[in-house]
């Protein structure tokens, strides 16, 4: 997208190009720091699962029941299916994929794959910590520190869930815009959808990140479903909106009326 300038460009521009270049600069130092001091820990396997967590899960829920991708599932005569969580956090997900797909008495094998997994919070565990601990809540969960670009399994749903489609929130969640390829991570996705004619669930917190979405998405080669938006209620853990669909990596998988083939 074209950087938007507005007053004397030598001025606003530049400065706003140097705070850029400082804050990637200190991103790229941070999370080399925290990927070679990882200092990993076990979560016990019998911890509760923490409630924020839990309500998080329950509001995930709600913007996936808005979404046709139940009949995904239902038009498809599979009983095993292989599922990733692209930039999981910390896989708090798994436990609620594993049991959207138990209640249709479906197999489901669930990968979750996180960049910056050895970011330490509040309580000194990192995401992978909780990575491992979150991937035992499931049947079959495996948390992977890598790349999504080096992911090779071939998948029938992918979830990619606030992807960085633009630069500013990927600076400010603290990586290098080394790692800012929207296009190359939907292209990615696509490839490992369209073996199995597999589906991608999107969402996106705005509607520019939505539209700069829909049009990777399209642009990789996916058919678009229907968009809904999840609004957070007063008391929600997430305090800003969801605005998804699903891409189709083929037609034969369509399974909303959406507008195909626009974003």
């Amino acid at each position: 997208m074209p950087r938007k300038c507005y007053g004397d460009p030598t001025s606003l521009c530049h400065n706003k190009r140097v705070k850029e270049l400082i804050k990637n600069l200190k991103n790229h130092i941070d999370f080399f720091m925290r990927s070679q001091l990882r200092w990993e820990r076990t979560i016990p396997r019998d911890r509760p699962i923490p409630s924020r967590e839990l309500r998080f899960q329950e509001e995930i829920r709600e913007f996936l029941d808005l979404l046709s991708w139940e009949a995904v599932l239902q038009n498809s005569r599979k009983k095993e299916w292989v599922v990733a969580d692209v930039g999981a956090k910390n896989f708090s997900l798994a436990p609620l994929i594993d049991t959207l797909f138990l209640e249709r008495n479906c197999e489901v094998e669930i990968h979750g794959i996180e960049l910056d997994a050895y970011r330490r919070l509040s309580d000194f565990y990192t995401r992978a910590d909780y990575g491992r601990f979150f991937a035992a809540k499931a049947r079959d969960a495996h948390f992977h520190t890598m790349d999504f670009m080096n992911f090779k399994k071939p998948s029938d749903i992918l979830f990619l869930l606030n992807p960085f489609v633009t630069a500013h929130p990927l600076l400010s969640w603290g990586l290098p815009l080394k790692h800012f390829r929207p296009q190359s991570i939907f292209q990615h996705a696509y490839e490992l959808l369209q073996l199995k004619r597999g589906a991608l669930i999107l969402s996106c917190p705005s509607r520019e990140e939505f539209k700069a979405a829909s049009e990777y998405a399209l642009n990789a080669g996916f058919l678009l479903g229907s968009p809904v938006s999840w609004k957070p209620q007063a008391n929600s853990l997430q305090k800003k909106p969801r605005l998804g669909r699903i891409c189709y990596s083929n037609e034969l998988n369509v399974s909303d009326s959406g507008n195909l083939g626009s974003a």
